[in-house]
C-alpha cells in the first residue's frame, strides 16, 4: 500500500482539507498521513476563522514522518504563511522523484483568505519548482499570473505560463469559464482538455477532492494524462453522490468518493462492464477471431494483486453454428491465464486492467500497425526450457521480459507459437469495451 501525505488545513466539518484528502486516499487503496498547517473554523456555510498550528509543532510532525515513514506522494493545500512554506520546502527537497500535487488555495468560497500575500509569493518561489502538478481554479490561476481568465483560450495560455513558474505540469480548473466548463491540462508539451457537466449545487471541497484524487493516481504510477482522466471520471461519479450534512436545506452539499468505493460496488462495476462487453461481442460476432484454445475477456479491480481480483468468463468463449457462445456469466477468479496477463500489465501500467486474446494472423498484426497501435512480438522459442515445463511460468516470463523494457504500454502482444503452443494475439485496454474497440479496428 502506498503512503500519501497531505499538508493542508483541518476542516472540522470534513468537507475539505486533510480530512477530505485522507478519505480520498483511503477510497483509492492508499494509506493517508496528514500534517495540518492550521485549524480552519468552518461548517457548511463557510470559513469563520483560522488558527495556525504552532510552528514548532508543525515542524515536529513533518520531522517524525520524515524519520519513520516512507512517503510515496504528497498533496499540499492551505499553507498559510512564509514560515510554514519554508519548512515544507525543506521537507520536499528530500523526497526526490515522488509526485507532489499542489492546490494553491488562496481563499475559501465565502472569500475568507487562507494564505497571506507574503505566503503566496513564497509559495511561488519555494514550492512551485518542486511541484509535479499544480491545480489552480480560475481565480487562483489569475492571482498567480496576474491576468484575468474568462475564456478557454485564456485558460490554455495561462496553463503554459504557469509551467514557466516551475511546476512540471498544470491543471487549470475551468468550472467558471464562459460557456461550457472545461479543465485544461498542460504537461509541458501538450494541452489536454476535459469537458465537464456544470454542477448546479454548491458543493464544498471540490478542489481538495480533485487534487487529492490526482495525487492518489500519480502516486499509484499513473502517467499525467491517465491520472487526469481517471481523476475526472472519479469526480463525475463522486459529485453525483452529493449530500447535505446540515439538515436545514441550505443548499450546501458535500461529496465523497468513498460512497462509491466500497468493495462490493467495485466488484459489481467490474462484472457489469464484462456483461456489457459480452453483449457487444455478440453484436460483433467475430467468430473468425476465436483461436483453437478459445477466447476470453478479463477485467480487474483497481489495484488488483491476485487472480481472485480479476473477473473473466468461465469455460472461455467459443462459437457454435456460426455464433459466439458464452458458457456462463463473468466471475472473479474464472481464468488464471487472463488474470496473470492483466496483473503483469498492471505492475507496469496500472490503468490497463482489461485483456482479451484472439487468433493469430499476420494480417491482423499489420493492420494494427497501420492503425498506429503499439504492437510487440515475443518469440516463444527463446523461453528457457525450465519455464516451458512449469505451469504459468512461461506466461509470466513473456510479460516480464517485454514490459520491463517499455516506456509506453503495448496495445497488442503476439507470438507465432512453439511446440504445443498455439500462436496468439493478446489485446490490452483500460476496460473491456475499449479493448473490443481495438479488436474491431483490426478485423479484416
Amino acid at each position: 500500500m502506498k503512503n500519501i501525505l497531505t499538508i493542508a488545513g483541518y476542516d472540522p466539518s470534513s468537507g475539505a482539507g486533510v480530512t477530505r484528502d485522507l478519505d480520498t486516499f483511503f477510497s483509492l487503496g492508499c494509506h493517508g498521513l496528514s500534517a495540518p498547517t492550521c485549524f480552519v473554523v468552518q461548517g457548511p456555510r463557510g470559513v469563520r476563522d483560522i488558527h495556525p498550528i504552532p510552528l514548532d509543532q508543525f515542524a515536529s510532525m513533518l520531522k517524525v514522518i520524515e524519520e519513520e515513514v516512507a512517503i510515496d506522494g504528497v498533496k499540499i493545500g492551505v499553507v498559510w504563511d512564509v514560515p510554514y512554506i519554508e519548512i515544507i520546502s525543506g521537507f520536499l527537497k528530500k523526497l526526490k522523484g515522488k509526485p507532489v500535487v499542489v492546490d494553491p488555495i488562496y481563499a475559501a468560497k465565502n472569500g475568507r483568505r487562507l494564505i497571506t500575500e507574503e505566503g503566496l509569493k513564497c509559495l511561488i518561489k519555494e514550492i512551485l519548482p518542486l511541484t509535479t502538478l499544480l491545480t489552480p481554479n480560475l481565480e487562483e490561476a489569475s492571482l498567480l499570473t496576474g491576468k484575468k481568465i474568462k475564456t478557454l483560450d485564456e485558460a490554455k495560455n495561462c496553463a503554459r505560463e504557469l509551467v514557466r513558474l516551475g511546476p512540471r505540469a498544470v491543471v487549470v480548473k475551468g468550472g467558471h469559464l464562459e460557456g461550457k466548463p472545461v479543465d485544461v491540462l498542460f504537461d509541458g508539451k501538450e494541452i489536454f482538455l476535459r469537458e465537464k457537466l456544470r454542477v448546479k449545487q454548491q458543493i464544498h471541497g471540490t478542489g481538495c477532492l480533485f487534487s487529492s484524487l490526482l495525487a492518489a493516481f500519480l502516486t499509484n504510477s499513473y502517467p499525467l494524462e491517465e491520472a487526469f482522466l481517471a481523476a475526472e471520471k472519479e469526480m463525475e461519479q463522486a459529485l453525483e453522490k452529493n449530500y447535505s450534512i446540515s439538515g436545514v436545506g441550505d443548499g450546501y452539499f458535500y461529496s465523497s468518493p468513498s460512497l462509491i468505493k466500497a468493495s462490493l460496488a467495485e466488484r459489481w462495476q467490474v462484472l457489469e462492464m464484462l456483461r456489457q462487453a459480452a453483449e457487444r461481442l455478440c453484436e460483433l460476432n467475430p467468430v473468425e477471431l476465436i483461436p483453437e484454445v478459445q477466447m476470453n475477456l478479463g477485467y480487474s479491480l483497481p489495484q488488483a494483486e491476485s487472480v481472485e481480483e480479476v473477473a473473466a468468463f468461465p469455460g472461455r468463449i467459443s462459437h457454435s453454428q456460426g455464433k459466439i457462445l458464452f458458457k456462463g456469466e463473468p466471475q472473479f477468479g474464472a481464468s488464471s491465464h487472463v488474470a496473470r496477463l492483466i496483473l503483469a500489465m498492471m505492475k507496469y501500467f496500472p490503468y490497463l486492467r482489461a485483456c482479451g486474446n484472439i487468433r493469430y494472423d499476420q494480417a491482423y498484426v499489420e493492420k494494427a500497425r497501420k492503425k498506429n497501435f503499439k504492437v510487440v512480438f515475443f518469440d516463444r522459442k527463446k523461453e528457457p526450457a525450465r519455464l516451458k515445463r512449469a505451469e504459468g511460468k512461461s506466461l509470466d516470463f513473456l510479460m516480464e521480459s517485454i514490459l520491463k523494457k517499455m516506456d509506453q504500454p503495448p496495445d497488442f502482444i503476439y507470438d507465432r507459437g512453439d511446440v504445443g503452443k498455439e500462436p496468439i494475439i493478446r489485446c490490452f485496454g483500460r476496460d473491456p469495451l475499449e479493448l473490443l474497440e481495438k479488436i474491431e479496428k483490426i478485423r479484416l
